[in-house]
Parts: structure tokens; sequence; C-alpha cells
């Protein structure tokens, strides 16, 4: 297709999207640093709209950004849509809370009884008292929404026994997840230099748990009341930041500790069209939310050129290995 042939109304239109686009990285050539799996060629209508474009702008809203790793997908085919340094070993914080909550939710003990042992009640971060007891259903809530670490060492140790056999289910999971840079020591999520994860395996968990109805249920409410078995109400607030700013936000996890910066796995659907996105590292912490925004911003951008003009890509050029 030859661009003379093209009208200037519709040129800038084209060039405006793929401003947005090519931000991404998702139709420019393999380039050293870039992830295994990613797309190596452009189709050559893009290639020749792409000459006419300032490649000197195109990212510079990007690289503002304070994330030092980032992972954006289509949820519906699995196509990356956005990533910055996505196999680079990092902490997790408290986003661990997922693979936590996945081994409960999948354990088929949801609705036993869970007392909170003194070790638990001692975890630095938590809400949860010695003596108390939940549904486990309900101490779920608890571990996701306000991220209470004694409370997922409660679970730990009801599901386990002890914090180290937690982990080794937890490694044992995430391995069946092909999660191959990922190590967990403990379930909350506070620093260790043995816990570590990376952007892209904490989107295979992210997009694993989002399938189990349980998961899902738990982490789509932005506030829940809850009680013991006793009757003593708790009311719960979750720190993800995108609930009442960002339309459309199905729940996720936070993180945040001064090691692991500010951190967020999230899903956002919209008319239809599903993103999951994890961040990680954003400094201040804070920072993770509207950073978020703006990726997803960009996402949908996407999912609607994409959607417009299906036949400009093609779906094999963005599987991973």
């Amino acid at each position: 297709m030859k661009l003379k042939r093209i009208s200037p109304i519709t040129m800038m239109s084209w060039a405006l999207i793929l401003c947005s686009l090519l931000a991404f990285n998702p139709f420019q050539a393999q380039a050293k640093g870039t992830p295994k799996g990613a797309p190596s060629t452009a189709p050559s209508i893009y290639n020749a709209i792409l000459a006419e474009i300032s490649a000197d702008t195109i990212d510079a809203q990007l690289k503002k950004l304070s994330a030092q790793a980032w992972f954006m997908i289509d949820a519906e085919k699995g196509r990356p849509l956005s990533w910055k340094n996505p196999d680079k070993k990092m902490y997790p914080a408290s986003m661990t809370k997922m693979m936590t909550c996945i081994l409960a939710c999948e354990s088929g003990r949801l609705s036993e009884i869970v007392t909170i042992s003194a070790k638990s009640a001692a975890v630095p971060y938590g809400g949860v008292r010695t003596g108390e007891q939940y549904v486990l259903r309900d101490l779920l809530y608890r571990v996701m929404l306000p991220s209470d670490n004694g409370a997922a060492a409660a679970v730990a140790e009801f599901l386990a026994g002890d914090i180290p056999s937690f982990a080794e289910m937890m490694n044992k999971k995430a391995k069946s997840l092909l999660m191959e840079s990922t190590n967990f020591v403990n379930p909350h999520g506070l620093p260790d230099d043995n816990h570590y994860t990376t952007a892209r395996d904490m989107m295979k968990l992210l997009k694993y748990c989002m399938k189990n109805k349980d998961f899902a249920e738990i982490v789509s409410n932005s506030s829940k009341t809850i009680y013991t078995t006793t009757g003593k109400q708790i009311n719960l607030k979750s720190t993800i930041g995108l609930y009442g700013r960002y339309d459309g936000c199905l729940g996720g996890k936070t993180g945040t500790t001064r090691a692991a910066g500010g951190c967020l796995a999230s899903a956002v659907e919209r008319d239809g069209t599903r993103i999951y996105l994890v961040i990680m590292k954003c400094v201040p912490a804070r920072e993770r939310t509207d950073e978020s925004i703006i990726l997803y911003d960009k996402g949908f951008e996407m999912m609607k050129f994409y959607k417009r003009h299906k036949h400009g890509y093609r779906d094999a050029a963005f599987k991973h290995d």
C-alpha cells in the first residue's frame, strides 16, 4: 500500500493511534533486550506509516513512569500489549498473597474454621488477634482486601501446619504454572532475599487466579464486612486505588514494602474487553495507581485499534513460549 493514496486526515488519525501503539513495542522489529517470544515482524502497512512518524516522541509518556517493570496483556488471547523488564527478578511484596489465596480457594476447605495462633497474630502489619476464629473464606477477605499479613500467616498454618511447609506448597504450585523465575518463602511477601519473582511470572499467576470463581469474587470487592465466629464485626477496605477511579476494575492485589516499592497486579474489563496488568516497583508506592491508569488507557486504545483492523495483525505473532 502506498502512503500517497492515504488522505492527510486519515494519515493523522493513523499516526496518533500508532504513537500509542509503538510505546508498547507490539509491532516493532525485535531488538536486543526484548522479551523472549516478542513479535519480530511488522505488517508492511504499519512499516510504511511508521516511516513517517518521529520515533523520538513515541514513548515519551511511558519513559516518565517510575515503575521498574510491568507486563500487560489482552486477557482473552494472552497477547502482550506492553512490557518493561518483564523477566527482571524483583520483590513481589503482598502480591504474594495471590498465591496464598488461590491455594486456599483450591483446598476444598473454605467453610472450615481457622483459629488465629499467637505466632500469626505477631506477624508485622497484621490485624488478627490470638484466639479469634474465622471461616476460612471470610479470613481470605482479610488477606486480600486490607492485605493483613497475620491473616495470611494464619491461612498458611491452617493449610500446611507451618510457614516452611506452606512455602513448599506455594513453590510446587508456581512450578506447575511455569513460574520459572519465582521462589516463595512466606505467604505474605515480607522482604526476604530468597523471596522473589518477575512481572511475567506474576502475570501467569494473575491469569490463573482470575479463572477461579472464588478468588475472583473475593478480589472483586472494594469493601467487605466480615464476622468472627463470635459475631465480632470487621469492616474491610481494599488497598487497590483503582476502585472509584477507573471504571471496570475487577480487583487484584497490591504490594508495598520499601524494597519492593509499589506493586499492583490487577484486572480491568470494559465493553467486553479484559486487560491484565502487573506493575512493579513504583516510587513512591502510591504512583502504582496513576501509572496503572496510564498503561490501561493505552492498552484499551490498542484493543480498539485491533478490533477495527483485524486484518492488520496475526495472532501467531503475539504468542509467548
